[in-house]
């Protein structure tokens, strides 16, 4: 009887046993199955982090890619090496250039060769070097005193003045010192040109120049001759729309906080700059006029399409096209790279072709411009699953005219290359001044940015219109028959 009682007080604890067992065997088979799951896991994270790290240093490259290509100037590093560099100098058989020696000198001292530097004995054969050194001389501010005079007419019964034709303000009192029409015209070339800021030109008119004067007073002095100088850059704007061909650009400028655009337009010796907030072919039409019988030669900018309805002949940049095929081929994937690589291809080619125009017969050049033009036309018809390439094939195939327009006519240019380098100062003048606080600061900088460009590139002394614009003689109210 005991050992019944104790086989079956057994049983439950071995049954549990078993229980515990089996348990702790499939506890033991889901923490394998865990760690292989976590391995696994980790493998795979450590593969994603991978990615993601690459994947990073993509966007990092497109992003500096992106910001280069919107920076319009020139980037302060290339993304690679060349491999065939240049030599640097001139190349083999270029005649060397060097300063002539002056034909005139306002100065002359000597070293005479009294005795060996070396031992004090004396010298034979002694023979004459002459050298020049070319300097600035020593500059002092002038100052010219205009003295005038002011009575009473009895028959007209109001004071009159007289003028003098080097006088450039009728201000006195505290207003009585003026800055004269050359100094006034450096102002205009630094800040214009060279986008010199307004304290930076005081700072050095008052170091070198030996002409103290505050940043303000420039400001206000340009201001008052940009009123002047206005009726001539009216003429510079005639004389564009009479212009058998213009080219136009713009890039991005800021009045205040307000988003604003500055125009360039220009042909071979007359440029003119408008500020606009409008990046429309409104301001082209305003500009030119809507009688415009020239051909405008610009970029792709779509805005401009409008003015095909107002009868323009444009012309296109080819060059924009061509660096957009080249950031294209570095971007594309598998066959999404042969379309911008064949269509710049061909582009380079027609301005090669261009460039030869002279070197070939007629015959033979014009069968060359039409198998370019089938060129162009058989890339932009085919299929294209590329979004990019796309885009880009109806950009070509809507203004495939206005890009091969120059092999039909030797004055038109393949790129817009003369605009870009007339909005060069400006981009400079951006960077550095910030562009403008008003309106009115920017109509001064258009007008007086635009005599600045055109005299540099006619030749001209931009003193000489400064002075003509300063002068009251021509202003001064002329006598009538009643006085």
């Amino acid at each position: 009887w005991s050992l019944c009682i104790t086989v079956s007080e057994r049983e439950p604890r071995d049954v549990r046993i078993e229980q515990l067992e089996r348990e702790n065997a499939a506890l033991r088979e889901e923490s394998a199955a865990l760690r292989e799951e976590n391995a696994a896991l980790r493998e795979e994270n450590a593969a994603l982090r991978n990615e993601l790290k690459e994947l990073r240093r993509i966007i990092e490259q497109l992003q500096e890619r992106a910001r280069r290509g919107k920076r319009q100037a020139h980037p302060f590093g290339r993304d690679g090496e060349k491999k065939d560099k240049k030599r640097a100098g001139r190349k083999p058989g270029h005649e060397g250039a060097y300063r002539p020696p002056p034909s005139q000198f306002d100065e002359s001292v000597e070293a005479r060769l009294d005795g060996c530097p070396c031992c004090g004995e004396a010298v034979f054969d002694v023979e004459e070097l002459i050298q020049y050194v070319v300097d600035l001389p020593e500059i002092r501010a002038h100052v010219l005193r205009i003295l005038t005079e002011r009575g009473w007419c009895r028959r007209c019964r109001k004071h009159v003045r007289s003028v003098h034709p080097r006088q450039v303000s009728k201000a006195g009192g505290a207003a009585a010192v003026s800055l004269g029409p050359k100094a006034t015209a450096l102002v205009v070339e630094l800040k214009t040109r060279q986008g010199v800021p307004y304290r930076d030109i005081s700072e050095l008119f008052g170091r070198y120049l030996g002409l103290p004067v505050s940043h303000g007073a420039l400001v206000q002095a340009v201001r008052r001759l940009s009123d002047k100088a206005t009726p001539d850059y009216l003429m510079l704007v005639e004389e564009l729309r009479s212009s058998p061909l213009v080219h136009s650009d713009e890039t991005g400028w800021r009045i205040q906080r307000r988003s604003a655009w500055l125009w360039v337009f220009c042909n071979a010796d007359t440029t003119v700059y408008v500020i606009d907030y409008r990046r429309s072919a409104d301001v082209v039409l305003e500009v030119l006029g809507e009688n415009f019988a020239g051909r405008l030669v610009s970029d792709g900018l779509p805005a401009l399409d409008k003015l095909s309805e107002h009868g323009f002949k444009r012309a296109q940049c080819n060059g924009h096209i061509i660096r957009r095929c080249r950031d294209m081929v570095v971007d594309a994937e598998g066959r999404a790279v042969a379309f911008p690589r064949a269509l710049q291809k061909t582009l380079q080619h027609a301005i090669e072709l261009g460039r030869r125009r002279d070197e070939l017969r007629r015959p033979l050049y014009r069968e060359a411009v039409a198998e370019v033009r089938q060129s162009v036309r058989a890339l932009v018809a085919g299929d294209f699953t590329d979004g990019e390439n796309l885009k880009l094939a109806k950009h070509v195939h809507k203004h495939q005219n206005a890009l091969l327009a120059f092999l039909d006519d030797a004055a038109i240019p393949p790129t817009n290359n003369r605009a870009e380098q007339e909005l060069r100062g400006a981009v400079v003048v951006r960077k550095i001044g910030g562009c403008h606080r008003s309106e009115a600061h920017s109509l001064a900088h258009a007008v007086l940015a635009s005599h600045a460009q055109t005299a540099c590139r006619r030749g001209e002394r931009l003193a000489a219109h400064v002075e003509r614009w300063m002068s009251l003689h021509a202003t001064a109210d002329p006598p009538t028959s009643n006085c």
